[in-house]
């Protein structure tokens, strides 16, 4: 989800499927405790703003209460029971963007930790365990400690007809969120030009400032996931392939014609598009040729976003992809998945 930068389904749906098995809930309260982990995830993670992001991972932070949500939900937790929800899972949230400098792989642990401590605090709120009650805006609350640029009007916008899981984002490429524009920027100018990467003597990427936060750290990717999170990695390999798919930074991040694409891809903060962020994520590219020229590309949805969303054959294809990749099921156990 774009104004939150945070992403929903990792953390709210193991939660809400692990719980409706276990308690036998239909398919209808499941979706619709999907649909409440959503707005609680996504508009706190508004409430907390562009500081927190900086330092915090918002997945790992919001995403406890987001798993409380759905969960509480699926118990049929009383309004009294689910701030005490709120404010177990809030007092556990948790999640630092240091793990990027040292290739560890703490993301992973991020996304299991929220649903697995949204889980457990609805699960305590329903047995009669408290929490703090005022955890967001507290004194000493997930603001106080964590943001300075909160804004508790996010938390209330609209509600009951703005519905934030309409808003959120279908993932194209493999890699983190913040390098999708620029992708797709440079993507839409070597295939308007018809160029090949040996065309091109560098690339300039113009970037908001959280791209530079969480980017700028990964200049020589060491693992997979870490290069997922290279912007130079990640433009080399659409740049080789048109995509940057699972098996293409598996078998090719540390080729070295990928590497030396990466080290020709720059960032520059550009005051359009940081002013735009996190509401909007344009991307503007810059590709200076070998032979001088300088062309431009801008796209102002990636690919993915609700405005410029997947098909449902590339939502299909992806999900064939995913389950090949992880040997989480066949191709006739997915397709017979999908036509039900």
């Amino acid at each position: 989800h774009n104004g939150s930068v945070f992403h929903p389904g990792t953390i709210v749906f193991p939660a809400a499927l692990a719980t409706a098995q276990a308690i036998g809930a239909s398919g209808r309260d499941l979706l619709v405790a999907a649909v409440a982990g959503y707005e609680v995830g996504i508009r706190v993670g508004e409430f907390l703003g562009r500081s927190h992001y900086k330092i915090f991972h918002t997945t790992g932070t919001a995403g406890t209460l987001a798993a409380a949500a759905a969960v509480g939900h699926l118990l049929k937790l009383n309004p009294s029971q689910m701030l005490h929800a709120f404010g177990s899972a809030g007092t556990q949230s948790a999640g630092l963007w240091e793990f990027l400098r040292d290739a560890a792989d703490s993301k992973q642990l991020h996304t299991a930790h929220a649903a697995s401590t949204g889980l457990m605090s609805a699960y305590l709120a329903k047995s009669g365990f408290t929490g703090a009650e005022h955890i967001l805006e507290g004194k000493q609350g997930l603001a106080a400690g964590m943001s300075s640029d909160s804004d508790p009007s996010k938390l209330i916008d609209r509600l009951g007809t703005r519905w934030t899981i309409a808003e959120t984002s279908f993932k194209y490429h493999a890699s983190c969120r913040h390098t999708h524009p620029a992708a797709d920027a440079l993507l839409q100018v070597m295939l308007k030009q018809d160029l090949k990467p040996s065309d091109i003597a560098k690339v300039e990427t113009l970037v908001h400032q959280g791209a530079i936060d969480v980017l700028g750290p990964v200049t020589d990717p060491t693992t997979v996931h870490q290069s997922k999170f290279s912007m130079g990695t990640v433009l080399a390999i659409v740049a080789h392939y048109q995509f940057a798919g699972l098996q293409e930074f598996d078998q090719h991040f540390h080729d070295q014609d990928i590497c030396s694409f990466r080290d020709r891809v720059t960032m520059v903060l550009d005051p359009e598009v940081d002013s735009a962020y996190p509401q909007s994520w344009i991307g503007k590219v810059k590709v200076y040729l070998n032979n001088g020229e300088v062309l431009e590309g801008r796209v102002d949805e990636p690919k993915g976003d609700p405005g410029n969303t997947l098909s449902r054959t590339e939502i299909t294809d992806k999900a064939m992809r995913l389950a090949a990749f992880s040997g989480g099921a066949s191709p006739s156990e997915m397709s017979a998945a999908i036509e039900r």
